[in-house]
């Protein structure tokens, strides 16, 4: 490994190590496995290799620092809560099926599944990174494999070679990279042999056009506002190929919120196919509940029917969304000529709207237009799409289908699932799976 300046670093020592298993990874698919393990193979060693200085760390900031644990719909319910159950967590079940630690702390679950994997003789060496896993067969023609890693200490740094019958790559995938998942597992996959569809960053913000602030209307006077809604996500401006109700938030660079997130997983193209993500277009409607053409007619009939468009909008919109929604409106029939004073259509009277400008408001309502031009980096990103194709890996026990063996859990393989417990329910899942499978092995 190159030093500063591209020198080379002084190895101080060699160090050998052997385990029935080692796990890469002290996530949550990792720490799973590790305890499983410990529970029903308790004659097998067990290492788990953690490159952050603590395991556990992304655990720890789940569900804004709560921990939704699983989903009540999420595939492998039962054996995960089994699981759980078995360790001694406490947890609560809310109406819409999520599930969390009863004290609501993702730290306490960090916790508890760290000391029962130390209880049960599982040894986590912390601070040090694996750099290359490599399979051979051995003098008696057992295959087996050779995990090299490095760690630093006050001596300097330190190359170690541990050899092992199984590994489970427990890497995560490039989200939320401060808290250790940057990738590297990819490489040591592919190094094996396996296949990696380009990870992308999902579950997160997106940054639209209209947020420039030389757009006519600007959608930075929304920044801050949170509504209830339907986002819907075309392509081609096609059929909607996504969507949800739920909370839409207005940021300072464009869209967020959990339906958003969710929306993030459908956003695929490919690049060698000439598209791009300016392919496909957001569509909000502030109004889902039912026809706002309806309540217009209402205003018309009313005994307040003089009131302008603006205020009729801020009688159901919160008011930046009534402002921005006004100037839509006012764009779209001023044809650029920008009227702000009292003749403009933004101050026209509710009862002087002709059944086009009706039109026109109901389809600004129905379906607020924007254009992504970018989703928000790794940093942002609960979740990563793509990873270790899934062709190559047993769906049932998450082992290797190129090199035996070898288990592939979690978010480093090409599964992202959207908001409520899933993606983390895929973690234990899939750790467990692996875990069951190197069990039945002995």
């Amino acid at each position: 490994m190159p030093g500063p300046e591209g020198s080379a670093v002084q190895i101080n020592r060699m160090e050998n190590r052997n385990y029935d298993v080692v796990i890469v990874g002290g996530g949550a698919s990792g720490l799973a496995a590790a305890v499983e393990l410990g529970m029903s193979s308790p004659d097998l060693s067990v290492l788990v290799i953690e490159k952050m200085n603590e395991p556990g760390r992304k655990i720890r900031a789940t569900g804004s620092g709560r921990c939704n644990i699983t989903n009540t719909k999420a595939a492998g319910y039962n054996r995960i809560m089994e699981f759980f159950t078995g360790i001694g967590l406490v947890t609560r079940t809310y109406e819409n099926g999520l599930v969390y630690p009863y004290s609501e702390s993702a730290a306490d679950v960090a916790e508890l599944l760290i000391a029962r994997a130390e209880s049960l003789g599982v040894q986590l060496c912390c601070g040090e990174e694996v750099t290359a896993v490599r399979k051979r067969v051995d003098e008696e023609d057992v295959p087996r494999f050779e995990i090299e890693s490095n760690y630093k200490d006050v001596k300097g740094e330190h190359r170690v070679i541990t050899e092992a019958a199984y590994v489970i790559l427990s890497c995560g995938g490039k989200a939320g990279p401060t808290y250790g998942t940057t990738g590297d597992g990819y490489r040591l996959a592919r190094e094996l042999g396996h296949s990696v569809v380009t990870p992308v960053p999902v579950l997160t913000g997106i940054e639209c056009e209209e947020w420039d602030d030389r757009a006519e209307p600007s959608a930075l006077i929304l920044a801050g506002t949170r509504t209830q809604a339907v986002a819907s996500l075309y392509k081609d401006n096609k059929n909607p190929v996504f969507k949800e109700a739920g909370e839409v938030q207005f940021t300072r660079y464009g869209l967020s919120g959990i339906c958003v997130f969710n929306m993030t997983g459908h956003m695929r193209y490919d690049r060698n196919k000439g598209e791009s993500l300016r392919d496909f277009s957001i569509r909000i409607n502030l109004f889902p509940e039912g026809r706002f053409s309806d309540y217009i007619e209402s205003v018309q009939r009313g005994r307040f029917s003089d009131i302008s468009v603006r205020d009729m909008l801020c009688t159901v919109l919160k008011e930046k969304l009534a402002d921005y929604v006004t100037e839509r409106f006012s764009s779209l029939l001023d044809e650029g000529t920008k009227e702000t004073g009292p003749d403009g259509n933004g101050n026209k009277a509710v009862k002087d709207l002709s059944t086009n400008e009706i039109k026109t408001i109901c389809d600004i309502v129905h379906g607020l237009e924007f254009r992504p031009v970018k989703l928000r980096g790794w940093k942002d990103a609960q979740a990563t799409a793509g990873g270790v194709s899934l062709e190559e890996i047993d769906e049932v026990t998450a082992e290797s289908k190129i090199a035996p063996g070898l288990y592939i859990t979690g978010e480093l393989a090409d599964r992202d699932y959207p908001c409520g417990g899933f993606n983390l329910s895929n973690a234990w899942l899939t750790g467990l799976a692996a875990a069951d499978d190197i069990a039945s092995k002995g």
